[in-house]
C-alpha cells in the first residue's frame, strides 16, 4: 500500500513538474518583471518590502504569480499563494486558510475566537520555515478583499516577521493609506501589468504553432495583445482550423472577456457611462458630460476611472482598446441612433474647439481627436484602432548612430505589408498590399545630413512604448530658407517649379517662420503593424490644420492615395511626378486651411460625415446652451409639462420658465412648437 501511495505521489509530482514547464514555456513578454523578482530574491533585498503587481483582467497576473512561484521554489524560497475568492473575508478565515497552506494541523485552533492566539500562530508557523531563503507571502485577487484589506494592513502586516517578501495582486494598485503612509508608501514598488507587444504575441504564437505572417498580424490586431484572448482563440477549434476569417467575425472569445470585466459595474449609472466613454477616444469629465448632453456627477466620473479596464493617459483617460471595440459594436447595433448622436456631439466639440485654437496654433491634438469622431471608416481602421504610446524626438548626434542603422535595417530587411480592412457598417472586405519595393519608396532621396543641415527640425524619430525606434517623419517647413532645396531635390521639385511666381513669393517668409509644410517621408518599418500605422497616420494628421499648408506625395498605391483623399486632401492637377521608379506617375495631395479656408475644408468635413449645414447649425446653437438648459431641453422634447419639468429637476416652476425665456433668446425660437422642430434637425 504504502509502495502505491509512493507511485501514485511521483506521478502527480510528475504531472505538476510537466504542467510547470508548459505553463513556462508559453511565459513570454514579462522578461522585465521576473528579472526583478530573480534580483530581489538572489540580493535578498525584499525583506520587509512589498511588491504590487497590477493590471486589468485577464492580462496574465496570475500567470505571472506561478512564475514567481517556480522562480521561488528553485531558490529555497517557501511561496505561500492566498487567492481572496478561496476564503470568507474574515480575519479569523485568513489566518486559518494562511495556518494550512503552512500545513499545520489546525484541528485545535479552528473553532477558537482568540484572533491575536491566531495570529500569532501564522507569525510563529512563518519563522519557523525551513526554506532557507525566507518566504514570500502572495495575495491574488487582492480588489475582492474588501474591508479585510484594512485588518491586513493595520494588524497583520504589521506583525509579519522582516523575512518575509509580500506580493499584493489585483486589478487595481494598490492605494489610499497604502500611499498616504510615507512609512508604506516607501515598502511598496509597483508592477503594473499590460497587454503584450506585437513581437512578443507573435512569439507566443510561434510557441503555439503559427508561424504565418498573415496569420500572426490578423491574431494581433483582433486581439490587441490581451493574453486571455489569446489564450482563448488558441483554446477554440478556429485556430486549429486556419479559420481566421471566420475568427474576425466570431463574438464569443470577445464576449467572454467583456463579460468578465463588466462584473465590475454594479449599478446601471455607471453602465451608462462606460457605454459612452467606449464611444470615446479619450475622456475627461468635461467631455463625457458633453458627450452624454448631461453633466456628470464627480463621484459617479471617479467611480468610471477606477476601473481596472480605463487607464489614465496624458490628456484624460481612455478604455482598453479591446473593451471600447466590443461595447462600441455592440451599441451601434443596438441603438444606432444614441451611438451617432454621441458621436455628433463630439465632432461638434472638437469643431468648436479647433475654431477657437487654430489662431493660437495648438491644434495638433484637436486635430487628432476630431479625425477619430470625423474620419470615415477606412481612416479609423489604418490609424485609431491600436492605443499604443509613441513618442517623437528630433535627429540630432546622440541618436545618429541609432538613425543611421534603423535605415540600414529597413534596406535590408524590406518586406511586402499586407493591410486588411472591413468596412463596419457595409461589411465590405478590402485588402491592400505594399510591396518590398514600395515598402522603401518611402526611404528613398533621404539622406540625414543634407536634411539635418537644411533645418534640425526636419527629421523626427518615432519611438514605441519600449523605447525603441520604430520610424522616421521628414517634414519639410517651407520658407525662403527652404525653398531652394525644395524647387531642385527629388519628390518636391516637380510640385513647386510648376507654381506661379506669385505663389513662390508668397512662400518666401522668414527662416524661422513657415507657409507650411511639405511630408517628404513617414517612414515605418511595417504597414500592417495597427501600432506602427497609428504613429504614422497620426503624424501627418497632426498638422492637417496647424500647418495652414500641407502637401505630399507618397508612393502611388491605392492605399495612401484612399487614406489621403479621406483625410481631405486634395489632388494638385497640375503636375506629378516620377522619382519612385522613374515610371509611375505619382500626385500631390494638398490640404490648404489658410485665412477663410480652414471654414470651407471644416465644412467639407463635416458633410462627409453627414452633417450639413442645416443639422450643424441645430447642433452648435443647442450647444451655447447650459447644461441645465439642455436637460429642460430634453424633457420638453419629450413632452412634459413646466410643471414635470419642475418636479423632475427639482426646481420651481418660475426657475423653469426663466429657463425656457433663456433657451428661446439663445436660440432665436418664440415657442415650444418651433424648438420641437429646431431639435428634430439634430
Amino acid at each position: 500500500m504504502s509502495k502505491d501511495k509512493d507511485s501514485a505521489s511521483d506521478v502527480g509530482a510528475r504531472f505538476v513538474h510537466e504542467i510547470d514547464q508548459i505553463e513556462r514555456h508559453f511565459l513570454v513578454g514579462r522578461q522585465k518583471e521576473v528579472q526583478f523578482f530573480r534580483e530581489q530574491l538572489a540580493e535578498k533585498r525584499h525583506r520587509g518590502r512589498i511588491l504590487n503587481i497590477y493590471g486589468t483582467g485577464g492580462v496574465g497576473k496570475s500567470y505571472l504569480l506561478d512564475e514567481f512561484r517556480r522562480i521561488a521554489h528553485h531558490a529555497c524560497t517557501r511561496f505561500l499563494l492566498l487567492d481572496s475568492r478561496d476564503f470568507p473575508h474574515t480575519p479569523h478565515d485568513f489566518c486559518l486558510h494562511l495556518l494550512r497552506l503552512l500545513r499545520y494541523d489546525i484541528s485545535n485552533v479552528e473553532q477558537t475566537d482568540h484572533l491575536n492566539g491566531l495570529i500569532e500562530l501564522c507569525q510563529e508557523a512563518i519563522r519557523h520555515i525551513p526554506e532557507s531563503g525566507g518566504a514570500i507571502l502572495a495575495l491574488d485577487t487582492f480588489e475582492e478583499l474588501g474591508e479585510l484589506e484594512y485588518w491586513f494592513r493595520e494588524e497583520f502586516l504589521t506583525q509579519l516577521h522582516s523575512k518575509v517578501f509580500v506580493v499584493i495582486s489585483g486589478r487595481y494598485p494598490i492605494q489610499g493609506a497604502w500611499l498616504s503612509s510615507p512609512a508604506w508608501r516607501q515598502l511598496i514598488n509597483h508592477m503594473p501589468i499590460g497587454d503584450l507587444d506585437y513581437f512578443s504575441v507573435k512569439e507566443y504564437l510561434h510557441r503555439s504553432g503559427i508561424t504565418a505572417e498573415d496569420d500572426i498580424h490578423r491574431i494581433w490586431s483582433k486581439t490587441k495583445g490581451h493574453p486571455l484572448t489569446l489564450s482563448l482563440f488558441l483554446s477554440t477549434p478556429l485556430s486549429h482550423a486556419n479559420q481566421f476569417i471566420l475568427f474576425e467575425e466570431n463574438s464569443n472569445v470577445f464576449a467572454q472577456v467583456v463579460h468578465a470585466w463588466l462584473k465590475e459595474l454594479p449599478d446601471p449609472q455607471l453602465r451608462e457611462l462606460v457605454e459612452v466613454a467606449a464611444v470615446l477616444r479619450h475622456f475627461n469629465q468635461e467631455f463625457l458630460a458633453n458627450a452624454i448632453g448631461s453633466p456628470v456627477p464627480t463621484e459617479h466620473f471617479l467611480k468610471l476611472v477606477g476601473l481596472s479596464f480605463v487607464r489614465r493617459v496624458e490628456r484624460g483617460w481612455l478604455l482598453h482598446d479591446l473593451m471600447r471595440d466590443a461595447i462600441t459594436h455592440e451599441l451601434r447595433v443596438r441603438a444606432p441612433e444614441q451611438y451617432r448622436g454621441i458621436r455628433k456631439r463630439c465632432v461638434l466639440y472638437y469643431y468648436d474647439r479647433i475654431k477657437k485654437s487654430v489662431h493660437k496654433k495648438s491644434v495638433a491634438w484637436e486635430t487628432a481627436e476630431w479625425f477619430y469622431y470625423i474620419g470615415d471608416p477606412a481612416i479609423l481602421a489604418f490609424f485609431y484602432q491600436n492605443s499604443g504610446i509613441h513618442r517623437w524626438e528630433p535627429l540630432n548626434e546622440s541618436n545618429w548612430l541609432e538613425a543611421e542603422l534603423y535605415i540600414e535595417n529597413r534596406r535590408s530587411s524590406a518586406k511586402e505589408a499586407k493591410i486588411t480592412y472591413t468596412h463596419p457598417e457595409t461589411s465590405e472586405r478590402y485588402d491592400y498590399v505594399i510591396s518590398a519595393e514600395e515598402n522603401l519608396y518611402t526611404l528613398k532621396h533621404i539622406h540625414l545630413r543634407e536634411l539635418y543641415e537644411l533645418d534640425t527640425s526636419i527629421v523626427k524619430l518615432i519611438r514605441n512604448s519600449k523605447g525603441d525606434l520604430s520610424g522616421l517623419s521628414v517634414i519639410i517647413p517651407i520658407n525662403a530658407h527652404t525653398l531652394d532645396y525644395l524647387l531642385t531635390q527629388p519628390l518636391s521639385s516637380a510640385y513647386f517649379t510648376g507654381l506661379s511666381e506669385q505663389r513662390i513669393k508668397e512662400m518666401k517668409v522668414p527662416k524661422e517662420t513657415k507657409a507650411g509644410y511639405f511630408v517628404k517621408t513617414i517612414d515605418i518599418p511595417d504597414f500592417s503593424d495597427q501600432s506602427m500605422r497609428a504613429a504614422a497616420g497620426l503624424t501627418f494628421i497632426t498638422h492637417i490644420i496647424s500647418a495652414g499648408f500641407i502637401l505630399a506625395s507618397p508612393p502611388a498605391n491605392p492605399l495612401f492615395g484612399e487614406i489621403h483623399l479621406g483625410l481631405g486632401c486634395q489632388i494638385a492637377g497640375h503636375v506629378v511626378h516620377f522619382d519612385y521608379d522613374g515610371v509611375t506617375p505619382t500626385p500631390y495631395y494638398v490640404i490648404d486651411t489658410r485665412g477663410n479656408k480652414l471654414q470651407s475644408y471644416l465644412n467639407k468635413m463635416l458633410a462627409s460625415f453627414g452633417m450639413p449645414d442645416e443639422q450643424r447649425e441645430a447642433q452648435e446653437e443647442l450647444a451655447s446652451l447650459s447644461n441645465r438648459e439642455k436637460e429642460v431641453v430634453e424633457l420638453i422634447i419629450k413632452g412634459h409639462t413646466n410643471m414635470e419639468i419642475a418636479s423632475l429637476l427639482y426646481l420651481s416652476e418660475v426657475t423653469v420658465k426663466k429657463h425656457l425665456t433663456n433657451i428661446f433668446r439663445k436660440l432665436d425660437i418664440k415657442n415650444r412648437s418651433q424648438l420641437v422642430i429646431l431639435m428634430g434637425k439634430r
